[in-house]
């Protein structure tokens, strides 16, 4: 796996993960499986590989945990690894059927493994927090990348004349796909915008506004995921006032900057937005989604480096936690 996808920073491990009560992987194993029970109509529940999830779905909790905790661990899940198999069967533990579905199930992994910890280990800080849901969202993004090179890999071998599994598309590979999804960076002028609010001493709220799970999304559909994103951006313009400043850091990461906006007109700017998203047109059946992170000004702190950090903060514990504004 590359050491960083799309630019990103690997995250550190985080001490003490996992804790005593949860490294056998059973307590996140049966909150993954009642989260795909619950994601599933009822007509399709006994599709679930049960019997299978029930065998090595804690071992798979119990791998994660540890690469949270620790980096030796983690390349243990990557590709090479003694433990990539695993990590390449989450989707089919699931019962996913395709790219999409193999990506869902490890969102509701996560959201699991997130559950178990932040209540095993309750209180958290809000620095251990962060770090913590930032870590486990690489681990998993690593699960995923896995997953979704194991279904390539399948189809691959399939026997010639085989039927393709319907409704998913190939996944694109290589520099095609990163090429064909790649758009332009507008990160000067939200950064601009956030330094002449600070220096005039304006109250203001800056949000981080990130797709879910965009690169697993592009790997499975690359032309596709391009499309969703610009109806997602659209979408988010369309909730901005004319004064608001809207700029794009990375393809499926977009950062806000509204001028007098305190801590409560940020949180309901972020509703609307995660609402706007949520009703843009699945990608290939998977609804698309947003985590959105908040920190205002003079509250959230003036300076601008702060004040994006408390919105990572916040973006990452919202997405840890599976609900789009913590």
């Amino acid at each position: 796996m590359p050491e960083a996808p799309f630019g990103a920073r690997r995250p550190h491990p985080v001490a003490d993960v996992p804790p005593a009560a949860l490294a056998d992987g059973q307590a996140p194993a049966k909150g993954w499986l009642l989260a795909l029970v619950a994601a599933r109509p009822l007509r399709d529940a006994p599709a679930l590989p049960v019997p299978d999830l029930a065998r090595d779905a804690p071992a798979l909790c119990a791998a994660v945990l540890r690469a949270v905790g620790s980096e030796a661990e983690l390349r243990r899940l990557e590709s090479g690894g003694d433990l990539a198999d695993l990590a390449g069967r989450a989707g089919k533990l699931a019962g996913a059927t395709g790219p999409a579905a193999a990506v869902a199930a490890v969102a509701a992994l996560r959201a699991a493994l997130w559950e178990a910890l932040t209540t095993t280990m309750a209180p958290l800080d809000a620095a251990t927090t962060a770090a913590l849901a930032e870590r486990l969202a690489f681990v998993c993004d690593a699960v995923a990348a896995a997953t979704l090179g194991a279904a390539a890999l399948a189809g691959a071998a399939a026997p010639p004349g085989a039927a393709a599994p319907p409704a998913e598309a190939t996944p694109a590979s290589g520099e095609d796909a990163v090429a064909s999804f790649r758009v332009r960076d507008a990160r000067g002028d939200w950064e601009a915008a956030v330094e002449r609010l600070a220096a005039g001493a304006r109250p203001f709220a800056l949000l981080a506004v990130e797709v879910d799970d965009a690169p697993r999304l592009a790997a499975a559909d690359a032309q596709g995921a391009a499309e969703a994103l610009a109806r997602i951006e659209r979408a988010v313009r369309d909730e901005l006032r004319p004064g608001d400043v809207l700029g794009r850091e990375e393809d499926g990461r977009l950062w806000i900057v509204a001028a007098d906006r305190g801590a409560t007109g940020a949180r309901a700017l972020a509703e609307r937005l995660a609402d706007a998203v949520a009703a843009v047109p699945a990608l290939r059946g998977a609804p698309l989604s947003v985590s959105i992170g908040l920190a205002a000004s003079p509250a959230g702190g003036a300076d601008r480096d702060e004040l994006t950090a408390r919105a990572d903060e916040s973006l990452y514990a919202a997405r840890a936690a599976g609900v789009p504004i913590a």
